[in-house]
């Protein structure tokens, strides 16, 4: 009897794990972004060690009017077979595909700005620090990802404004070793340095396209120093 009952548990496992990893993504991503992540599709192949996630996406949060910040476009995902039945499981390589970035001024600053922020308090202001806890006995299920590649990216403004080019290339980004001094990072943990160097080389991307002068730019041509006023109001 407890023989079948493993075995049940096991097949459904395995034939319910692409929803589930799906769900994991879900769950963690939006808990540290502190905005909606979506996933379309999650494929995963452990005969071939190899695993696809398509559709990610991460919601703007509230005051912004396009519907997201990332859409992540395809991830590949290579998987150490021979660590599956461990903790933590080894992942070699995570390559994420031409992600779209869509920046958007609104109010005090940018949704950038706000994910950025709310990253930082998940994490007590460390992505890093948060993955270098060393990992209690008993705990979920945890990752080591070798190397993670995110290349090809864009930003795009989401409104137009004076000065400032509608577009820029994101910074490629390669992590390494993510969970390793600890012995294997949780989802959330995963999720906070990923966010975290997305939404930095996102800002830098803005500065590239001009955010940072739009005062500068406006000052000429408003009446009094309502430039000055704007270019406090974004920071710079």
């Amino acid at each position: 009897m407890v023989v079948v009952v493993v075995v049940g548990a096991v097949t459904f496992l395995f034939s319910n794990l692409d929803s589930l990893v799906k769900k994991a993504i879900e769950s963690a991503g939006s808990e540290v972004a502190g905005v909606k992540v979506s996933v379309g599709d999650v494929k995963i192949s452990l005969s071939e060690g190899k695993a696809s996630i398509s559709g990610l996406t991460v919601a703007n949060p509230p005051g912004f009017t396009a519907p997201t910040a990332f859409a992540l476009g395809q991830i590949s995902v290579a998987i150490d077979t021979g660590s599956v039945t461990g903790n933590p499981i080894i992942i070699k390589d995570v390559t994420v595909a031409k992600p779209q970035v869509t920046y958007e001024m609104a109010g005090t600053g940018s949704n950038i700005d706000v994910i950025q922020k709310n990253v930082a308090a998940k994490t007590g202001g460390g992505a890093q620090k948060a993955q270098d806890k060393p990992a209690a006995k008993g705990e979920e299920k945890k990752l080591v990802i070798d190397r993670m590649a995110i290349t090809g990216g864009t930003v795009t403004l989401a409104t137009a404004m004076p000065g400032v080019k509608g577009s820029a290339n994101l910074a490629d980004i390669v992590l390494t070793g993510i969970g390793k001094k600890s012995g294997g990072a949780t989802g959330a943990e995963i999720a906070a340095q990923v966010l975290d160097a997305i939404t930095k080389s996102a800002l830098k991307a803005g500065q590239s396209m001009g955010i940072g002068n739009v005062g500068e730019v406006l000052k000429g041509a408003v009446p009094g120093d309502a430039g000055g006023a704007l270019k406090g109001i974004m920071g710079k």
